[in-house]
This record gives C-alpha cells, sequence and structure tokens, in this order.
C-alpha cells in the first residue's frame, strides 16, 4: 500500500469521541487501531508491543510483574512512523523517540562505542558517551533487561538489554542488546528520546472501529 492509500484508510478508520468522552482517557487506554492527538499531529496506533521487566542477569521472571508498553504509531499528515513508550513506576511516565541512532556514530573515549565499551560501562556503572556533540551519562538507575512478548500473559519471549543514558538537557540516549538464542554478538539498535506530558496526549479513539 502507498503511503497516500496509508493515510487514506487511516483517516477513513477515525471514529473520534467526543470531546467530553475523551477526558476520560489517557495513552494507557489506547489499543492497536486507537487514536490520539500529539505535537499538532493525529496518530494511529499500528501497534502494540509489551516489555516484562527481568532480572539483568539471567533473564529470569522478578516476584512482580513489572510491565513496559511502547505503542508504534503512524502520522495521518505525513505518513512517518514514531515511537511512544509508557510504564507505571510510582506514577504515569511517558516517552516520546525522537530519531533512530546508527551504532557507529555513538562515541566513547573518541571512537566508536564497542561491545567491549558499553560492558565497561555498564560494569563501572558510569560512564559517558556521546552524539552528536551532545554528552550522555549513563544511568545504572533506569538501565534494565526484558522480554519482549507478544501477549501480556505470557512470561516467554525475546530477552534484551536497554543500556540508558541521559543528557544535561534531558533527552535519553538508549541503547538495546537483542540476545536471541545465546548469541555472544547481539544485535545492538539506539534511539533518542524524550520524556513528555501524559497531558500532551489526547485520546481520540480507544481501538480500532468495527
Amino acid at each position: 500500500m502507498t503511503d497516500v492509500a496509508s493515510r487514506l484508510a487511516a483517516i477513513r478508520g477515525l471514529n473520534p469521541l467526543s470531546e467530553a468522552d475523551r477526558k476520560q482517557y489517557d495513552v494507557t487506554s489506547l489499543l492497536e487501531g486507537g487514536y490520539f492527538e500529539l505535537d499538532n499531529q493525529t496518530w494511529r496506533v499500528s501497534k502494540v508491543y509489551r516489555y516484562l521487566d527481568v532480572k539483568w542477569d539471567n533473564f529470569k521472571p522478578r516476584k512482580k510483574d513489572y510491565w513496559v508498553t511502547e505503542l508504534e504509531l503512524f502520522s495521518l499528515e505525513t505518513g512517518e512512523t514514531r515511537y511512544v513508550e509508557w510504564e507505571i513506576d510510582d506514577e504515569l511516565e511517558v516517552c516520546q523517540t525522537d530519531s533512530l541512532v546508527k551504532m557507529r556514530d555513538i562515541k566513547f573515549e573518541n571512537k566508536s562505542l564497542s561491545r567491549d565499551d558499553l560492558d565497561y560501562i555498564a560494569d563501572e556503572e558510569e560512564g559517558v558517551v556521546s552524539y552528536k556533540n551532545t554528552d550522555y551519562h549513563y544511568s545504572e538507575d533506569d538501565t534494565w533487561a526484558g522480554l519482549f512478548v507478544k501477549n501480556k500473559g505470557s512470561k516467554d519471549g525475546i530477552p534484551m538489554r536497554a543500556y540508558e543514558f541521559e543528557s544535561d538537557k534531558g533527552s535519553f540516549l538508549t541503547i538495546e542488546t537483542w540476545h536471541e538464542e545465546d548469541d555472544d554478538r547481539p544485535e545492538r539498535e539506539a534511539f533518542i528520546s524524550h520524556q513528555i506530558k501524559n497531558n500532551a496526549i489526547t485520546v481520540l479513539q480507544l481501538k480500532e472501529h468495527v
């Protein structure tokens, strides 16, 4: 399906709630096929991904389940894809992905960040990397491991680790390593994000309208 056709299909699927009903919901209410407004754009929830927080060393479940939810979004105005992630840790926290990052562009001690460098930073529980002339400080408290699961009730999934770094301006650099089948050279992905207020999102539709 072409970009224009995808946007038209998404527009046709929007059946917005009344102004009064919208105030009853927030990002935690959204399911696949839902719609909301953010940054003066209308977004459709294309996919909902869930991650179960697990132990760092062996990816075993913790005594109490803690979930992180990621929404893959499609813009009705531009056709771009974006991601929003939310979790409840004492209070609701929402982050928006700004851009994907190539691993070779992340620098540590004036060279591209290697797997050994990342392990060293995690072991030392401190370190500074840079991306596009911005320094990001390792955040041990926010670094975590998870299982990517397709169904929230399942405890089976793809193991991943998320190494979290934060700039002085409050933006986040996250480096994910995906550990499929005991791979000793796990695939790595990185992205920049920032925290947004929950009230920045206006829910228009909870799920796909049938």
